[in-house]
């Protein structure tokens, strides 16, 4: 009889447990209503999202900063115009800016024409298409130091920095997919160029600036004007040879004095930077060899002759 009551009893504690634990905590079923599990649900994507947005915002700015170091022909940059100027209308906010040149330090950028109310919008007219449209961009060229575009980007002027991949960015074309004619035409030095862009390109190969180098200082010598433009560069960047500035000069004058337009900007670009160079000198010379030059807001006088 008293191991029937202790049974009986220990049975009615279990119950009265039973009955009292699912009125606290998690086990509640008051507390696991639908509109509460519908909370639950919210708060959880909410954060998911909040988080998600953080990391690629913080991915952003370090590929910013990466691609701010070591700029590229083709970068996109996201412009905040109004810290920029202000003269800008209530609805010109946002600008695009693609490198169109890197000479040394300097990097050249084209803006575009089009202002945007939103960033969203800029976004939008890359994955439309807009950039490959002929006159979006103005034909104004500037000239900027790498430590001014890091003052433009420490003070949010350059809020992001895009690099296409292939030529392509949000799923479009940055520049025109251009085929090459093929063509049996041979061109002095135009094979050895060609070889050293793609060396340059060759991460494979332990030498590779060394082969190009060679290959360029080959078409240099062979009058072909890009390969001069290209030689002209490595001296300037010290790529696998010693920083030269005056061999520099003296290649982009080569192939300014052929009529490359390269060679023209970049020449300028360097002289700028040289307390020696004359660029009213420059100028005159390519004048007297019959290129066919346009100079802006310049403050000195070319003889026709």
């Amino acid at each position: 009889m008293d191991r029937i009551k202790k049974r009986s009893g220990l049975d009615n504690t279990i119950k009265t447990a039973i009955k009292i634990r699912p009125d606290k905590g998690w086990f509640n079923s008051q507390y696991f209503t639908v509109a509460n599990v519908l909370k639950i649900i919210v708060s959880l994507t909410l954060c998911f999202f909040i988080y998600t947005k953080s990391t690629q915002s913080q991915q952003e700015n370090d590929d910013s900063l990466l691609y701010l170091a070591s700029p590229k022909v083709d970068d996109i940059y996201f412009l905040d115009f109004r810290i920029l100027s202000d003269n800008l209308r209530p609805n010109e906010k946002y600008r695009i800016a693609k490198v169109v040149d890197i000479t040394g330090d300097v990097v050249t950028l084209l803006y575009g024409s089009i202002f945007y109310l939103r960033q969203q919008s800029l976004k939008d007219s890359i994955r439309y298409g807009q950039l490959r449209y002929k006159g979006y961009f103005e034909t104004k060229r500037y000239d900027l130091t790498l430590t001014q575009l890091k003052t433009m980007h420490d003070n949010s002027a350059i809020y992001m920095i895009k690099r296409p991949d292939k030529n392509m960015l949000f799923g479009n074309y940055v520049n025109d997919p251009k085929t090459e004619l093929s063509t049996s035409l041979y061109i002095p030095g135009k094979r050895e160029n060609l070889a050293g862009l793609s060396l340059l390109k060759s991460d494979y190969l332990e030498n590779n600036k060394q082969q190009a180098f060679e290959r360029f200082s080959a078409s240099a010598q062979l009058g072909f004007a890009s390969g001069q433009v290209n030689l002209g560069q490595m001296y300037l960047n010290g790529e696998y040879i010693d920083k030269d500035l005056n061999q520099a000069l003296y290649w982009f004058k080569q192939a300014a004095l052929q009529s490359d337009k390269s060679g023209v900007l970049k020449y300028v670009i360097v002289c700028r930077q040289v307390s020696y160079c004359q660029e009213a000198g420059f100028y005159q010379e390519l004048l007297n060899a019959g290129v066919n030059i346009k100079v802006r807001e310049i403050d000195f006088t070319l003889s026709p002759n």
